[in-house]
């Protein structure tokens, strides 16, 4: 794993090579009642599997909070006449959100897909079916590495892309983040509001080690200390090496995290996925960059203008925004372990707002709970086992979910000595 120091002249680089952004909601005057454009967001994974979410343009009429749902079947159709066809079991309420998944891992990246689906009615409108146009897969980029290093004078982990193009010119690139952290104060104590009563958490006393199906120890910590968080990139992160004069990259950095940020206090982990485009492809999400970021010209396209080769074959007046691609992805994985580098920089601890009550004193308690409080210390004024006070902080530096994570560690996590 390269720990070198990436030059300003690679981070400037990468500012001009990667462009990233996210796709909002493109407003267009359209009456209740009316049509309302479908979006398709997605591409065409062999090999992977692919994720194909359905959407309506938002109308200036609609508020901020509502939604227009879209209810789709479909399937993926190879030229030799096989179906994939499309699931919505992630999540039940998937299949009412637009979202199908299509397992494409096993297709033949030597011949042309096309993608057809079906919609139910949405309010006021009727039941289309859609086709994209015929797809032939972009080949495989190959990403040699995965890198990070430590820059001083940003105080900042890089991360580095060395990749080789295989012919192609243009990319779309996502990655995901997980990492585990802990919260400031381990406690072993719980408040009970039913009871309102400060107890052991008698769960985090039990054994911290397991065994596996296959007779192996694992080491395991229940309670709020240790949780997990994921975030996964913006939807839209492309780049083109039109004017590289070479077919390759080294330690392009394309991310940055602070030193400071929590993402690096324990175990960090993230997973590339880089897909080449066609120009066509390329063009159509540069101009939707354009227009989120606002760096779109008054001559340029606005989404419900840009060519699309998703069609509605049942209505061809039926307005469709958004372009299909079709790719071999190339995927890779990167940790970074701060037991090993220890480039964590934490910041100022919350503010804790530590205060001692009497463990008699029931109302108090509540109380404190109430507003945000979980008690973390007990403490004895006899020989007595009957605790005499509790010291109580902030719930957000006891309980880890209260920075947002999750106490699911994750199935394929590193067993890493960690936790």
């Amino acid at each position: 794993m390269s720990t070198n120091i990436l030059s300003r002249t690679a981070a400037l680089t990468a500012a001009a090579l990667l462009a990233t952004t996210c796709i909002y909601p493109y407003p267009v005057d359209i009456e209740r009642g009316g049509e309302y454009p479908l979006v398709v967001e997605g591409d065409i994974l062999i090999g992977s599997v692919t994720t194909v979410k359905l959407s309506h343009v938002r109308p200036f009429n609609l508020t901020d909070y509502e939604s227009i749902p879209v209810v789709a079947s479909g399937y993926i159709e190879g030229e030799d006449g096989s179906k994939v066809r499309g699931t919505s079991d992630y999540t039940a309420s998937d299949s009412e959100n637009g979202i199908l998944y299509f397992d494409t891992s096993n297709l033949n990246k030597d011949q042309r897909y096309r993608l057809h689906v079906e919609t139910r009615p949405q309010e006021g409108g009727e039941s289309h079916v859609f086709e994209s146009a015929w797809l032939m897969p972009c080949p495989a980029p190959t990403i040699d590495a995965l890198t990070y290093s430590r820059n001083e004078d940003f105080r900042e982990l890089w991360i580095g892309l060395s990749m080789h193009c295989n012919g192609a010119h243009y990319f779309r690139w996502a990655f995901n983040e997980t990492w585990e952290y802990h919260s400031d104060i381990h406690s072993e104590l719980d408040y009970v509001p039913s009871k309102k009563h400060v107890e052991w958490d008698y769960k985090r006393w039990t054994s911290v080690w397991k065994i596996d199906e296959e007779g192996h120890y694992e080491k395991v910590f229940p309670g709020n200390y240790y949780c997990w968080k994921s975030y996964d990139s913006p939807s839209i992160n492309i780049f083109s090496t039109v004017n590289q004069t070479e077919d390759r990259f080294e330690e392009l950095a394309f991310h940055t995290i602070p030193l400071s940020d929590k993402r690096l206090q324990s175990l960090y982990r993230i997973t590339v996925q880089l897909a080449a485009q066609s120009e066509d492809a390329y063009n159509y999400w540069n101009n939707i960059r354009q227009n989120s970021s606002g760096q779109g010209s008054i001559f340029s396209p606005v989404p419900s203008e840009m060519a699309s080769n998703v069609f509605c074959i049942s209505d061809p007046s039926v307005q469709v925004v958004g372009y299909l691609n079709a790719a071999v992805p190339a995927k890779a994985i990167m940790y970074y372990d701060n037991l090993e580098e220890g480039f964590y920089e934490p910041e100022k601890p919350h503010e804790r707002m530590d205060t001692t009550i009497a463990a008699s004193n029931i109302e108090v308690a509540d109380n404190l709970y109430n507003a945000g409080f979980l008690p973390y210390r007990e403490e004895y004024n006899s020989p007595v086992p009957i605790p005499s006070d509790y010291t109580w902080a902030l719930s957000v530096c006891i309980d880890c979910r209260k920075q947002g994570g999750t106490r699911t560690r994750p199935a394929d996590w590193p067993n890493n000595g960690h936790i």
